[in-house]
């Protein structure tokens, strides 16, 4: 049905990501905290859908649903960060201060509570969000407070003044250019003064589209966004598919939801500059007409520093028609998502752009050839993206010059609130993991010793701290059964048990599952009942046929999951039991 839909949008020549169901939906919300079956058939009239497609999007996302929310909607994180930094303490903190479960609703209908994983303040942890306001350094003391005065937030520091380091070590400053001088970046002729834009200038007045896509391929720059497909392979299939269609697009995949990482979040929010000029040397390259950026609701302050950065950069003629004098015409739309992890996959966030379910979709045809709207699309993550500016002034083989093997050029790593000092560091490619835990980060605090280290989000390999002088390198990474990923790094020190993380990690899989396939639908509640067990006291006998259940179970969601959510799943489960196997078998007798 959902393709139907699409076809029935573009005849009617719908193409726009702020006027479809999801977004309807979305206002309905913010005005009545609740979607009713009035609701559902109103907005099934509003875009010409059938109800039941409408209903389906309304009980999908985390930020919709049909059960009554309050008029504050109390959110506390339960990312991997944050447990990283209390376990789940800081649910129980909310709910005593609070006096309600989660998912709960006061009795005058006014708070609710409610989880969430990732609110990108991964270097302040734990950390809660009211009303679209985050705050970190959540404490039982700082919860009563909370829950006291829930409009002011007494004592608590919100987000935005809570910023992490921004540092370059080893080599330029590419992707935290701006961000590494303290400017404020967010202000045009700040920006523009340190060089924003210049790339698209140069690419506009210098280069053909051709000539640019051979340049990113000389720079060998390859996806931040975790696959690590080439950036210049993805761009040529698309522009020869753009050039036989009407129209094609390029989508920022701006859904950072990988716990731990928060290298978009504060590009989009501290230099969005730099995430838009990067789309539009995307779509100069290919052929494209127009932008997307899809940035996840559970940043609260993105969507808003990137529409004003269209509006700003849109007046002064470097978005619109024939920018600054050219022969070509682009501009940007930014879409706000309504939480789900699964969109960051990139079918997924392409129907979530559509107003549809942000469900997997399987490949191909891919979306290079037939993407948001059945039109050529190009979806590229945030730091790929602010990479090209640099890459379109100084040149690929500049970039190239950096890195190791097939990593070539820099990458942002973001260390959690454990470290002594967390923060955003980028490094050359090949340089060693513990340099920089170690080094810019100050290894972890109070003096413990790095017991385990997740890099790459909840999907990447869990490392023990003998493996952490492998290289930071896509290749370099796998084979020590890590994974790249985002670049999120989350550490635990020796108090942790590697059966809580087991237990964790399947949980996040088991909420975040879009449910369309059953390998991950049901592998990931069948795992989290697994690791339950393997925290009670039983016999050996039975630890060790759960510990073989649990691999079983791993290979069959890592062969037949329809996208990485279930199918990657199994590498941190298995590096667990890899590196931590007695502990994993603790409740042995």
């Amino acid at each position: 049905m959902s393709h139907n839909l699409v076809q029935l949008r573009r005849h009617r020549g719908e193409l726009r990501g702020d006027d479809n169901a999801l977004q309807h939906l979305k206002r309905v919300m913010e005005e009545r905290r609740e979607i009713t079956p009035a609701d559902v058939a109103a907005v099934a009239r509003a875009t010409h859908q059938p109800e039941a497609a409408v209903f389906g999007v309304a009980t999908y996302y985390g930020d919709l649903g049909t059960r009554r929310r309050g008029r504050t909607r109390v959110k506390v994180c339960k990312g991997t960060a944050c447990f990283a930094s209390c376990g789940d303490a800081s649910v129980r903190w909310m709910e005593d201060a609070l006096g309600l479960p989660v998912d709960g609703l006061s009795d005058d209908g006014e708070v609710s509570l409610e989880t969430v994983y990732c609110l990108g303040l991964c270097h302040a942890g734990p950390s809660v969000a009211v009303e679209g306001r985050v705050y970190g350094g959540l404490t039982p003391a700082l919860a009563r407070s909370l829950a006291a005065d829930l409009a002011h937030a007494p004592g608590l520091v919100p987000a935005e003044q809570t910023l992490p380091r921004f540092e370059a070590h080893g080599g330029p400053a590419i992707v935290l250019e701006r961000l590494c001088l303290g400017i404020d970046a967010t202000r045009l002729d700040a920006a523009v003064a340190h060089h924003a834009f210049e790339g698209l200038a140069l690419a506009l007045s210098q280069r053909t589209p051709s000539e640019i896509i051979a340049e990113v391929e000389r720079s060998q720059l390859r996806g931040r966004g975790g696959a690590g497909f080439p950036t210049a392979t993805k761009w040529k299939l698309a522009a020869g598919h753009a050039s036989r269609a009407e129209e094609a697009f390029i989508v920022c995949n701006a859904d950072e939801g990988d716990p731990g990482s928060y290298i978009d979040k504060h590009l989009m929010e501290r230099d969005p500059f730099a995430v838009l000029e990067g789309v539009a040397i995307a779509g100069y390259a290919v052929g494209a007409t127009k932008g997307f950026v899809y940035v996840r609701s559970e940043y609260p302050g993105a969507a808003p520093a990137l529409r004003r950065a269209v509006e700003a950069a849109r007046a002064s003629g470097w978005l619109g028609a024939r920018i600054r004098g050219s022969a070509f015409s682009f501009d940007i739309e930014v879409v706000e998502g309504a939480g789900s992890y699964v969109c960051g996959e990139e079918t997924a966030l392409l129907r979530s752009i559509e107003g549809l379910r942000g469900m997997v979709t399987a490949r191909p045809p891919y979306p290079a050839e037939n993407g948001l709207f059945g039109r050529p699309t190009v979806v590229n993550n945030v730091e790929t993206l602010a990479c090209l500016g640099w890459i379109a002034r100084h040149g690929g083989d500049a970039y190239a010059a950096l890195g190791v093997g097939k990593s070539r050029g820099t990458k942002v790593l973001s260390l959690n609130e454990r470290f002594v000092r967390p923060g955003m560091y980028e490094v050359p490619f090949g340089v060693p993991l513990r340099q920089v835990l170690e080094g810019p980060g100050g290894g972890l605090r109070e003096g413990r010793p790095i017991k385990a280290v997740q890099i790459g989000g909840p999907l990447g390999g869990v490392l023990p701290s003998s493996l952490l002088d492998a290289p930071v390198g896509f290749e370099e990474l796998d084979a020590v059964g890590a994974l790249l990923g985002h670049g999120g790094i989350v550490a635990w020190d020796d108090t942790v048990d590697a059966r809580d993380i087991a237990e964790h990690l399947f949980e996040f899989c088991d909420a975040e599952s879009c449910g369309k396939c059953f390998p991950c639908r049901i592998g990931g509640r069948r795992g989290l009942e697994i690791a339950k067990r393997l925290k009670q006291p039983r016999e050996s006998a039975a630890v060790e046929a759960d510990l073989a259940l649990l691999a079983d179970l791993g290979e069959t969601m890592k062969l037949g999951s329809l996208c990485a959510h279930g199918g990657a799943i199994p590498i941190p489960i298995a590096t667990l039991m890899q590196h931590f196997g007695d502990e994993m078998r603790g409740g042995a007798r």
